[in-house]
Order: structure tokens, then C-alpha cells, then sequence
């Protein structure tokens, strides 16, 4: 199935938009920690990437840096509601790979009170190579994870996380031409953020 980045842009727009909207009950006067309004996480981190696909022999995980940006609103204390962009980029011999998703997510906190999230999302997840010729693909994917939030003020928290995207489907692209080839790119990412509440 192709999907347009486009569709999935105004897609995770909106769903800021409605969470940034919703009203945060009561929450200046309930105790800490104060998870309301618009929320927005930077990070780096690090990352195993592989090409799943039927008929290859090499499904090698190779490590790259990693950037992280997630951002959105807040329905409630316990959940929070927007989009993520994750990207992995890896360079040898001449040829930079890259992976990356933008999907929407839903954070959920078990607790009120609690620091620890668990993460899920759909989204679109990409791959390309910047060989001759060039190599791309792009496919509908899931993003999972789970992180813990420590505080160091009110609406402030240094954030780790690990995350795993995988694309369900697409197909390989070679020069610009469908090559009728599926293949399934794949992350797994540790990684630190900073989080504005």
C-alpha cells in the first residue's frame, strides 16, 4: 500500500491540534509531576537498523546516531497525544543509509503521578540509500516504546526512552523505478531526551 507523507504530515498536525485544545482538568492545583498543555521532546540517541525482506541473506543490524523529536498535547495526565519523527543515519564508503518514521503517537502513564510511559504509533517509515542508483522505500509502519520522565523542575525532565519502528510493508525502489520488491525497514533505538511539559 503507498502512503503519502503529505497525508501523514496533516494527520499528525491535527492530532496535536485537537490534544493542544483539550482542556487540562485541574491540573495546577494537583501535585506534581504537572503534565499539561503542549509538550515538545528533543533528543539523541543510538540505533540498530536492518533491511528485513524475503530472499536476503545479510540482516545484519548496523549502529548509527539517532534524533528524536516528539511533540503534541496533553488530553489528560495520564496521556499524552501527538507526533514523533525518529531518524537513524549511517555513512560508508561513499553511501549515506538512512531510516527514519513520522508517526502519531499516544504516550500512556500508568498513573497520574507516575513517570513511566509506555508509547504506541502509526505512522510512515522510510528508508534510502544515496547509492548509484539510488535506493528508497516507503511503507506503512508501527512505532512502540516506553521511557521514564526525571524531573528537574515543574514542566522539565531529562527523558530516556527506547523506541522500535518497523515498516509493514513497501516496496523497493531503485533509481526512482518500483522494483515490485518488498522490504520492511527496521529501528531499535536508546535514546535521551529533553522534555518541556
Amino acid at each position: 500500500m503507498k502512503i503519502s507523507s503529505q497525508w501523514c504530515a496533516i494527520a499528525i498536525a491535527a492530532a496535536c491540534a485537537l490534544a493542544a485544545a483539550t482542556p487540562a482538568h485541574a491540573q495546577k492545583k494537583a501535585q506534581g509531576p504537572f503534565r499539561e498543555g503542549f509538550w515538545i521532546g528533543v533528543g539523541l540517541g543510538y540505533g540498530g537498523a536492518t533491511i528485513s525482506c524475503s530472499g536476503c541473506t545479510d540482516n545484519s543490524r548496523l549502529g548509527a546516531p539517532t534524533f528524536t523529536l516528539r511533540m503534541g498535547g496533553t488530553p489528560s495526565r495520564q496521556v499524552l497525544i501527538g507526533g514523533e519523527l525518529n531518524a537513524w543515519s549511517r555513512s560508508e564508503s561513499g553511501v549515506t543509509e538512512t531510516v527514519g518514521d513520522m508517526s502519531a503517537v499516544a504516550l500512556w502513564y500508568p498513573g497520574a503521578r507516575s513517570p513511566v510511559f509506555l508509547k504506541g504509533g502509526v505512522g510512515v517509515v522510510v528508508y534510502q540509500a544515496n547509492s548509484s542508483p539510488k535506493l528508497e522505500s516507503e511503507g506503512f509502519g508501527l512505532n512502540l516504546g516506553a521511557g521514564i520522565d526525571l524531573y528537574t523542575g515543574r514542566s522539565f525532565s531529562i527523558t530516556p526512552f527506547v523506541t522500535y519502528i518497523t515498516a509493514l510493508g513497501g516496496n523497493l525502489k531503485v533509481g526512482g523505478t518500483d522494483t515490485g520488491f518488498a522490504i520492511k525497514p527496521n529501528m531499535i533505538e536508546v535514546g535521551i531526551t529533553a522534555t518541556w511539559h
